[in-house]
Order: structure tokens, then sequence, then C-alpha cells
């Protein structure tokens, strides 16, 4: 099933973050019914296959309070935060940008030296956003994996496979079968960030757990991954909005 709207924004959106609609997204992994409140103050409502119109409905309408709350909670700490960011610093990787916008009929996104040009049909997050995401991915993808290259020859943990995603959850996973997938948003943050969430991952290779044996691993190639791992926590209430689902 494709996303469902489910209701509309509220009225009044100005420069600052404002919740767009909400989204029904059907998964043949959920078990229950779940709700995803993002910072951007999107709303997805994530349930099993075959989950009835009523219960999706009676779901909602038991959470819509704690909805509400959540949202009005993100929009009060990204006040005044601009829906099209100015600049983009990709801290990681030591670049820097200044966005340009341009009209154009496809939406599309090229560097020019130290300027990202944006070219996208309406200066709104509906375009804008996915247009940047779909750049950050590529540009991640050839840095974060230079750097698995690197520390899997450090720490002599190799993945079978490596994906640069946009989670909006989680900064990285490894999988039973041997891949790694790296959180595109990783770049902006510190250096000593990224080379921990590649090392995090990579443990995870040997060890599909947080056991004390996995946790003893990730010491010995980061012995300082108490504190960076906290930062890392507290981190998704500061990205910019621009990598949120745009819902």
């Amino acid at each position: 099933m494709d996303l469902q709207q489910l209701n509309q924004p509220p009225a009044g959106a100005s420069d600052a973050a404002q919740p767009p609609q909400w989204q029904l997204r059907v998964s043949k992994r959920a078990r229950n019914l779940r709700i995803q409140v993002f910072p951007s103050g999107g709303v997805e409502i994530v349930v099993p296959e075959r989950t009835s119109q009523a219960t999706i409905d009676r779901f909602v309408s038991e959470h819509r309070d704690w909805i509400a709350r959540t949202q009005q909670s993100y929009l009060r700490q990204r006040a005044g935060e601009k829906l099209l960011p100015e600049e983009i610093e990709l801290a990681a990787v030591g670049e820097a940008f200044t966005v340009q916008y341009f009209a154009a009929a496809r939406p599309r996104v090229r560097e020019n030296g130290d300027n990202l040009l944006v070219f996208v049909p309406e200066e709104s997050p509906a375009y804008v956003w996915p247009a940047l995401q779909g750049w950050l991915k590529r540009k991640a993808r050839r840095h974060l994996s230079a750097a698995t290259t690197r520390l899997s020859n450090e720490t002599g943990l190799y993945p079978e496979r490596l994906q640069v995603r946009l989670q909006q959850t989680r900064w990285g996973s490894c999988s039973p079968s041997g891949t790694v997938s790296l959180n595109a948003a990783v770049a902006l943050r510190t250096p000593a960030e990224l080379r921990y969430v590649i090392i995090h991952e990579l443990c995870h290779l040997r060890h599909m757990n947080h056991s004390r044996r996995y946790w003893s691993l990730v010491e010995r190639f980061e012995p300082d991954y108490r504190r960076i791992d906290r930062r890392l926590s507290a981190a998704w209430d500061s990205t910019p909005l621009w990598i949120s689902k745009a819902i």
C-alpha cells in the first residue's frame, strides 16, 4: 500500500518549521501499530499488513493528544529555524556550501565550488528536501565508503556490502548477512563521530548484539566511545530539518 494522507497540516505555515501532513505506511515487518513523529513535525503511522481502517482510525484517535504534544514540543525546539537551508556544513568531511535556489522544471542539485546550486520547480520542502537528501546520499557515499575501507583495514572487520541511506532514527545498522548501512547524515557530524559510527557497525560483524564482549571490542578501537555515543544520541533533536522525512 502506498502512503496515504491522514490529515492536512495546520494553517498559518510560515518560514519557521510547520508540521506537514500525516502519512500512513504499511510495513511487512511491523507487528504492531506505531507512531513516528519527525523533528519537522511530520507524523508517520506504521501499521502491519491487513490492518483494518477501523483499527487504524481508533489507534490514531487514542494517540491524537500525544501526537499533538510531541509535534508542538519539536516546533518549540525548532522555532525560527528556516525550512530551506542557506548553508550546509559537512563537518565530518571538511566541506561547507552556501546554498542558492533557482527555478527549474526538474529538481536537481549541482556543486559549483563552495556553492550548492539547487534547481527546483518551487522553493518548498516538498521539492527542496528530497533534492538535497539525494545529493547528500550521493556525496556521502564516496566519503563513507573510503572511511569504511580505512577502518576495515584498521580493525580487520570487513562488511560483505556497504549501503549509504538516510535513516530517520539511527546512525547505522548491520545485518546478519554482513551488510553495513550508514546514515548519510553522519557527514554533518564531526570526524570523530563519523569514525565511531563506522566502528560501531563494523564491530557488529563479530557480535550481533550489545553484549559486554561487543562493547569491549568497540573500546579497543575507540576508547572514548561512551561520550561520543551520548553525543550522537542527543544529536537527533538538532539535525537540520531538511534531513527529515518530507511527508
